[in-house]
């Protein structure tokens, strides 16, 4: 055990092991105490309690100086690695702090993860090379609220709202803009496109949808419609006409419209897949701005809703400091979604 004499750890501090070196490299007691600025007689009873501690005599006086005994000798490398591992843990500490090392750990929906969490990662990498970014994909909300509660991840970009945690903060950022994504060569009316007309559709719907859902259900629910997978439930299968007590409220509790939705023709796990699957005629989908463009971009027909629906998003976290690349990102987090929502009109209609 540390401290007990005999046992091979004579040094019971990283002081001790500075204070030997120093007797080493001075040749001596008295030079020694001048270079560390300590009492001769001090630095003397920190030596004989290191030789105590090693169980054997480190030093011997010379008509060149004190010098190291064979035992002594062995101490030597063992001691200058020691304070060498300090120095490094110390510039490790401050790499971390001035963000020229370490890692930041976030958590997202996938609905938020190509916009805007890609761009504010991609600025913060250009302006911290040398801090790594992992973002873990929450296949849900409630795992997504456990992984910040128990302290495993401590920034998570989010559809809004989430289910209430009493410890957690949330901050609201920018909204996406839903729009409907149609396989080329669709032929449809320009301009908005009405709940009805999404009602008639067969739809790609994602399996677990996030809370993104939820604002498109209550911008639909008023109008006879709403969006998800139709007389189905989450996982494709048909649903009786009969609705279990409680099942499907909304986040505030209110029970959703009772009437007939669009439908799901598919039901995917991965939000990734939406866009092949409408490029290949499988079913239209609602989906934000980003992705739209996406499928513009590839020949898809694009439309938006009218009126409007509109999906919120932001950042939770817990109610503690932030570390200081946590913190950093979040600033760049918030320029991001500032400019974002400056942009101009998206994709033709």
């Amino acid at each position: 055990m540390p401290g007990e004499p005999g046992r091979g750890a004579p040094f019971t501090g990283l002081r001790q092991a500075e204070y030997f070196l120093a007797v080493v490299d001075s040749g001596g007691i008295t030079a020694a105490a001048r270079r560390l600025h300590v009492a001769q007689p001090s630095l003397s009873q920190t030596v004989r309690a290191i030789e105590r501690q090693a169980g054997a005599e480190l030093f011997e006086r010379t008509p060149r100086g004190v010098v190291p005994t064979p035992a002594g000798r062995a101490l030597v490398e063992p001691a200058r690695r020691l304070l060498a591992a300090r120095r490094a843990a110390g510039r490790a500490v401050s790499d971390v702090a001035s963000l020229r090392a370490g890692r930041l750990e976030l958590v997202a929906h996938a609905s938020v993860t190509a916009d805007p969490l890609a761009r504010a990662v991609g600025g913060f990498r250009r302006a911290y090379p040398g801090v790594g970014v992992l973002v873990e994909d929450a296949p849900d909300d409630d795992e997504l609220v456990y992984a910040l509660a128990d302290g495993r991840r401590e920034l998570a970009v989010v559809s809004l709202p989430l289910p209430s945690a009493p410890d957690l903060v949330t901050e609201e950022l920018g909204h996406h803009e839903i729009w409907l994504a149609m396989a080329p060569g669709t032929v449809i009316a320009p301009g908005p496109v009405s709940p009805a007309e999404v009602s008639a559709m067969p739809l790609v719907a994602v399996l677990h949808g996030g809370s993104a859902r939820h604002a498109i259900r209550r911008a639909l629910a008023g109008t006879g419609t709403e969006e998800g997978t139709g007389h189905e439930d989450g996982t494709g299968h048909r649903r009786s006409p009969g609705r279990e007590p409680g099942a499907g409220r909304e986040p505030d509790g209110r029970e959703p419209a009772r009437a007939v939705r669009s439908w799901a023709g598919v039901v995917t796990p991965r939000l990734g897949s939406v866009i092949p699957l409408v490029l290949t005629g499988a079913g239209a989908a609602l989906v934000d701005r980003w992705y739209a463009e996406r499928i513009a971009e590839q020949g898809g027909v694009v439309r938006p809703l009218g009126p409007p629906v509109r999906a919120p998003f932001g950042v939770a976290r817990r109610r503690e400091p932030l570390s200081p690349a946590c913190r950093v990102f979040l600033d760049i987090l918030r320029e991001t979604c500032a400019a974002r929502s400056a942009g101009g009109p998206g994709p033709g209609a």
